[in-house]
């Protein structure tokens, strides 16, 4: 897929970004060469009793047609890789793209875009493996398996882009990827098939580089008001449990999309109630959650309410009826500037996580992306939508750390994962690194499904936060987590490193005079200056008084 052909206003394009590597398959010279990989060590391909490069190479595009609900060509691509997922490997074997040059990713985070085509009937997971080595490690194979990211396949038979967030050591360089066509058991399948890998790219970008529409809307996203009489400025939403939440609404546009600043929190079996501040009259309220993530609201209308599977939660005016089942009898719904939506309630067996939600002021119309009426369109009858998310949630939620060479603890010193913690509460942790180790901080990881894609749907389900050492307490080695980060999983890699080199930061006046500063020494010692009274070597990593007065000189040895 050449993604800059792609201009159907149907198809989400996002912003594009340099890229560290990018193959398309177009022409050989854009990686050093092809093949297959298993993990599985006694594989029939890594022995030798089976050739790979009979499973893998270069095809014409299968699917390179206009897709007639949106109207482009999904992939336009000429050529694109095709591997036989074969029944006598694992089921992490796949095409392996040798890299022409190393990616080297450092501490950041990177996300790898893969278009894939499976067979329609074949939904399993992907996974896309790292191949290489770290610098440090002398004698490490050039073939060591340095990440695993599995992402489940969105829409099987079509051309999805993939996106899989990668991390590494600082120190690895990887030379390879490994595009896992199947994640299912080979005992499950009783075929082989062929899967399709086109246009990988690596970037700073964690949306999909387009997507089939979700959540359409009946009329151009940047549509402008046509009418100054009518307009919706804000929305409160009250769930039970929570603080009541504000939400000011651009009057600009028809549609606004506020789901990266606006979260409507709440409980699974509490109930919420949407208030719209709305200038004019005649007109309605209507809310809808996307409770199945599947891109879509859809209605479902019985006996004049809304059923258990309906996605039309509340409104104020439906044929008659509001979303209560209690007559109508007319649908002017503004009384005193505010439309007050019929309070819902949260599935009681809802899963906690990120859902769309959608605000719609229209008239008489149950289609979320608003009237299509010709007679009466949202355009023009004063209507507006809005998307926020919405965060479903349990009172407390789980909080782990991943590190090596030292620990990220509770304050009384014990381990996260002991227990978990109140939703929405500030946390405080503690860093405990190993002996002769430092640390330079943390990555904080909050929300839903962390090792999912980042988006669903285009609805982010986590973020990620990087905290430097100098966030922590210089005393105690602690950090408030704010309770903002609280609202969903937590998950912290502790990031240390060996105390060998010289830095300095500030930890104010410990006694010595005037500002003082810490200097990290090699033997895990810390040492302190003090503008006036030159510098003393610490006892220990955890005293702050100087140890005899010592001064050390330029030349690095004591007085």
């Amino acid at each position: 897929m050449k993604t800059n052909s792609i201009l159907s206003l149907l198809l989400l394009l996002l912003p594009s970004v340099v890229a560290a590597q990018h193959i398309t398959f177009e022409g050989t010279d854009e990686y050093q060469g092809i093949g297959v990989y298993d993990t599985w060590e006694q594989s029939p391909f890594r022995i030798g009793l089976l050739d790979g490069s009979h499973y893998v190479g270069l095809v014409e595009n299968p699917d390179a047609e206009i897709d007639e609900t949106i109207g482009a060509a999904p992939n336009p691509s000429t050529t694109v890789l095709a591997v036989q997922r074969s029944r006598f490997g694992s089921n992490t074997f796949g095409a392996r793209i040798d890299l022409n040059e190393p990616l080297c990713l450092g501490t950041s985070k990177k996300y790898v875009h893969v278009l894939v085509c499976k067979p329609m009937v074949e939904e399993a997971s992907v996974m896309l493996i790292g191949l290489g080595k770290r610098r440090d490690w002398e004698g490490q194979k050039p073939e060591t398996e340095q990440f695993w990211v599995p992402i489940p396949l969105a829409t099987p038979g079509k051309w999805n882009d993939l996106v899989f967030p990668i991390t590494t050591n600082e120190d690895v360089e990887i030379y390879s990827f490994v595009v896992v066509p199947d994640l299912a058991s080979p005992h499950l399948r009783t075929t082989d098939f062929v899967a399709y890998i086109d246009d990988i790219e690596v970037s700073d970008n964690p949306r999909p580089r387009f997507q089939l529409v979700n959540y359409p809307i009946n009329f151009d996203a940047g549509q402008v008001p046509t009418r100054s009489d009518r307009s919706l400025s804000k929305l409160t939403f009250t769930s039970t449990g929570e603080d009541a939440y504000d939400v000011a609404v651009p009057t600009t546009t028809v549609y606004s999309n506020l789901t990266d600043e606006a979260t409507v929190k709440a409980k699974a079996g509490g109930s919420v109630t949407v208030k719209m501040t709305y200038k004019g009259a005649w007109m309605s309220g209507y809310v809808y959650v996307d409770w199945n993530n599947d891109g879509q609201f859809t209605p479902v209308i019985s006996d004049n309410r809304p059923t258990g599977e309906s996605e039309l939660v509340s409104y104020t005016f439906l044929n008659g009826y509001n979303s209560q089942g209690s007559s109508q009898s007319n649908g002017n719904s503004v009384v005193n500037g505010f439309i007050t939506c019929p309070s819902f309630t949260i599935p009681d067996n809802i899963h906690p996580g990120i859902y769309r939600m959608r605000l719609k002021v229209d008239w008489n119309s149950d289609d979320a992306g608003g009237n299509s009426d010709p007679t009466n369109l949202l355009t023009a009858n004063g209507g507006a939508v809005v998307d926020v998310l919405l965060n479903v949630h349990e009172e407390e939620v789980s909080i782990s750390a991943n590190q090596l060479n030292g620990d990220v603890l509770r304050t009384d010193g014990t381990a996260l994962s002991d227990t978990p913690i109140p939703f929405g509460q500030a946390f405080r942790i503690k860093m405990a690194p190993a002996p002769n180790f430092t640390y330079t901080g943390i990555v904080l990881t909050h929300g839903y499904n962390l090792d999912g894609p980042e988006y669903v749907r285009d609805n982010r389900q986590y973020s990620s936060v990087m905290v430097p050492a100098s966030s922590f307490d210089v005393e105690s080695d602690e950090y408030t987590i704010p309770a903002p980060y609280i609202d969903g999983e937590v998950r912290i890699e502790g990031l240390f490193t060996p105390d060998t080199t010289t830095g300095m930061r500030s930890i104010g006046n410990n006694g010595l005079g005037k500002e003082t500063h810490e200097l990290y020494a090699i033997d895990g010692r810390r040492v302190a200056q003090a503008p006036e009274k030159g510098i003393y070597i610490m006892r220990s990593l955890s005293d702050t008084r100087p140890s005899s007065s010592r001064k050390v000189l330029s030349n690095g040895h004591c007085e």
